[in-house]
Order: C-alpha cells, then sequence, then structure tokens
C-alpha cells in the first residue's frame, strides 16, 4: 500500500479483503498497564473481529447495511473519546479504524426495515453531521 495524498482517499483504492487482514493482524498499540487500558484493550479486540469479519467478503459491494454504519460510527467515535480520556495519544490502529469509517462514509446504505429506521435517521442527523470534522 502507497501512503495516501491525503486523509480523505486513504482507503479508497484498497480492496475489502485487504482492509479484513490489516485489521485482523494490526497491533492495537495500547499496553495494558492497568484495569483502564486493559477494558479498552479488550473492546478493540472486539471491534477488530466485528469488522474484519463484516468486511472480508465485501469486494464489488458498494453497499452496507445502515444499523452496521451507525454501530461502527458510534464504536470508533467511543473509542477516540476513550484514548483522548485516558491520555493516550492515537495508535496506528486508531486512525486505521478513522480510515475504514471514512470508507465507510462512501458506502450506499441499505436499509432493512425503513419505518424503524426513521427514527434512527432523526436521532443520528446531528451526530453524524457534527462528528464530520474530527476525521
Amino acid at each position: 500500500m502507497s501512503p495516501p495524498s491525503s486523509k480523505s482517499e486513504g482507503l479508497d483504492s484498497e480492496e475489502w479483503e485487504w482492509i479484513a487482514n490489516t485489521l485482523a493482524n494490526m497491533d492495537c498499540g495500547v499496553d495494558a498497564k492497568c484495569a483502564k487500558t486493559r477494558r479498552l484493550r479488550a473492546e478493540l479486540g472486539l471491534i477488530r473481529q466485528i469488522l474484519s469479519s463484516e468486511v472480508k467478503g465485501w469486494n464489488g459491494n458498494d453497499s452496507m447495511d445502515l444499523s452496521f454504519f451507525m454501530g461502527s460510527f458510534k464504536a470508533i467515535k467511543k473509542m477516540e473519546t476513550r484514548f483522548a480520556s485516558l491520555g493516550i495519544k492515537k495508535t496506528e490502529f486508531l486512525i486505521f479504524l478513522e480510515l475504514v469509517l471514512k470508507r465507510f462514509e462512501k458506502q450506499k446504505l441499505l436499509v432493512k426495515k425503513p419505518l424503524a429506521t426513521i427514527s434512527e435517521f432523526k436521532k443520528m442527523k446531528g451526530v453524524v453531521e457534527n462528528e464530520e470534522e474530527h476525521l
């Protein structure tokens, strides 16, 4: 992988299989020194497993489920907040998660339950619009 010229184009040209393998094999960069960092490391491990198993077979498909997008968005933003609250500098893994989230934002969203998601869109509308500047 050659380095991207900007953060916005970070993983745009990469295959989902490569992204899944990188997620599965990249070190999270958090040393488990205390209970809080051990918990953070465990949560990062769960995020790693879920994301890598989900995106592994996406090649050729430019769409994703809305609930998966929102869950990923919330989890990654929560990790950013936890890193900041613990005074941990952003690791390569967290930066990679941000790049994956940027790639997710370019996918078409599939809605399986349209009536049930109308209220979710209303709740999350402000969150997605206001969080864009943090990436």
